[in-house]
């Protein structure tokens, strides 16, 4: 008996998700506020389990919710709203993860200040970012500041995502080579 009630309220369940993803894909900002309300307490589990912390877990649910709403018109198969979300989480949790690590490598190239210089004359990353052109500051601090998509800089930018990696790219060689030049290293 109690399997068919978990049947019945899994029917049940799935049913209300395809109804609501319906009118949702329609522009229904209701029916996408409540399956939403529904739905963020597991996936923000989920994340936080991928994560192994809350406050990654609340980054990742904010890129997979404005990816939801953005793309839920795509949904096909409106009765498989769960594993679409879950897919989701998972890729922005992937996402945040290779963002993190491609930080640490840009952070772990940069140069060691000189052993015989003192704190007080080695050049900070701070320092080092404030010689650069205005755009170069900009393109590293909306990607290793604030966290954005090479998508989401060239959306933000309004610029080709092409043209995002190449500046990002050029942004971090000058850093580089800035720091190295201003700290007396030579490679």
């Amino acid at each position: 008996m109690t399997s068919e009630i978990t049947n019945t309220q899994k029917r049940k369940s799935v049913a209300l998700d395809a109804y609501q993803v319906g009118l949702a894909a329609q522009g229904d900002v209701r029916a996408f506020d409540a399956l939403y309300r529904r739905w963020h307490p597991k996936l923000l589990r989920f994340a936080h389990r991928l994560m192994g912390n809350a406050d990654d877990a609340r980054d990742v649910m904010q890129d997979a919710s404005l990816t939801i709403a953005r793309d839920i018109h795509k949904l096909r198969e409106v009765d498989r709203f769960a594993a679409w979300a879950y897919t989701i989480v998972r890729r922005r949790a992937a996402d945040h993860i290779k963002d993190a690590v491609r930080a640490r490598q840009v952070i772990a190239d940069l140069p060691e200040p000189a052993a015989t210089k003192g704190p007080e004359t080695a050049l900070s990353l701070r320092q080092a970012l404030s010689h650069l052109l205005e755009t170069d500051q900009l393109m590293l601090s909306l990607f290793y500041v604030e966290g954005l998509r090479g998508t989401e800089i060239a959306a933000a930018l309004g610029i080709p995502l092409g043209t995002v990696k190449s500046r990002l790219s050029t942004a971090r060689r000058k850093l580089k080579t800035h720091y190295e030049n201003l700290n007396g290293e030579t490679k």
